[in-house]
């Protein structure tokens, strides 16, 4: 049998995403590989790789879940006095103007303004769907036009995004630290960006220089000139693998893929009997009282408070710590079905196997 788990893989500059799939389907001599959070093809770092059994655990199921966690952090460079049509140092070039006169303090008192809860506009060369289009597609076909280039974004542009940038890194085990910028020269500041999924670094770029301004200019202009994922769905370049790295493993008889429960740390753990496990297996109702979950039911890695969720997706494990797989648990509120409880779960939507 196949072996199946997950690769953290250190994608390499000039590449996309699926060509890396395409190289390891090669390398690997299997079918079933898939990928977690895409990487533009200028881009660098963590690409979390599902092989076989453990490509269900990536793809995004009826009830929009996606089971691997989706913190990413990244660092990279912003260059100013520039602007180009993929908002990165790839694209043609709309704009270029020297600016000198950039501090530092105007920079990071920008850059601020990205900590929290934002909204961005994709740019238009990107993967994000748009009346269920790819705005690439749109873009080439002439579907959508480039607004102005220091537009509302909530007013101006055809999409707008929901994004999260946080302050601090997300790496377990390590000191959280305030978002970092450092300036390398007056037209060039490295950032380290710790974000949820669906932000464009990109976007961060561009509005970044659109609302930097000179008394020459209605905005100074910014594109990405690299990136480099340094954290994703829990994986981290410390230890990511090249893809020269695995072809040598494959060739030795060394390589061995991570366990698909590595990919699944920050789920909250379930731990079933063999009657409960059989019942679930088999698409049975499965009930569970959490009234007496005695030790079925572990802290879980940053779920303090899992009891109180109306829905959890939770890491199913036997007695014997082996993981089973991954199920939803929810919790029930009709009397008629779940009497005298208001701790009764059920579990409810996918169940994903592990074997």
């Amino acid at each position: 049998m196949q072996a199946s788990g997950f690769i953290n893989l250190n994608k390499p500059r000039g590449l996309t995403s699926h060509d890396c799939v395409g190289r390891l389907r090669r390398i690997l001599k299997t079918k079933k590989v898939g990928h977690a959070g895409t990487l533009d093809p200028m881009a660098t770092g963590v690409l979390p790789i599902a092989i076989n059994r453990a490509t269900k655990f990536i793809q995004v199921h009826c009830t929009r879940a996606m089971f691997l966690d989706k913190a990413k952090a990244y660092e990279g460079t912003i260059r100013f006095g520039i602007t180009t049509d993929t908002d990165d140092i790839t694209g043609n070039v709309l704009h270029e103007d020297p600016v000198p006169w950039l501090t530092r303090a105007q920079v990071e008192i920008q850059l601020q303004t990205f900590v929290g809860h934002i909204t961005q506009r994709p740019p238009l060369i990107s993967a994000f769907r748009k009346d269920g289009e790819r705005m690439y597609k749109l873009a080439r076909a002439g579907a959508v036009c480039r607004t102005e280039r220091c537009a509302d974004p909530q007013r101006r542009d055809p999409v707008a995004l929901g994004a999260r940038i946080c302050p601090k890194r997300l790496s377990r085990g390590t000191r959280h630290r305030p978002l970092a910028s450092r300036l390398m020269c007056m037209q060039q500041v490295s950032i380290h960006v710790a974000c949820s999924e669906g932000t464009y670094i990109r976007s961060i770029a561009r509005e970044c220089g659109e609302r930097l301004a000179s008394s020459s200019s209605s905005c100074v202009g910014g594109t990405l000139s690299t990136l480099h994922r340094v954290q994703s769905s829990g994986f981290t370049s410390a230890t990511s693998l090249t893809l020269e790295d695995i072809a040598a493993h494959v060739e030795s008889g060394t390589f061995a893929p991570s366990p698909i429960a590595s990919g699944l740390p920050h789920l909250p753990t379930w731990v079933v009997d063999p009657a409960m496990e059989f019942r679930w297996r088999n698409g049975m109702a499965v009930w569970w009282d959490a009234r007496h979950r005695g030790t079925d039911w572990p802290a879980a890695t940053g779920e303090a408070d899992t009891l109180s969720a109306h829905r959890v997706v939770v890491a199913v494990y036997n007695p014997s710590h082996e993981f089973l797989g991954v199920t939803t648990l929810e919790r029930m509120t009709d009397e008629a079905r779940s009497p005298s409880s208001t701790l009764m779960y059920a579990v409810t939507g996918p169940r994903l196997f592990a074997n």
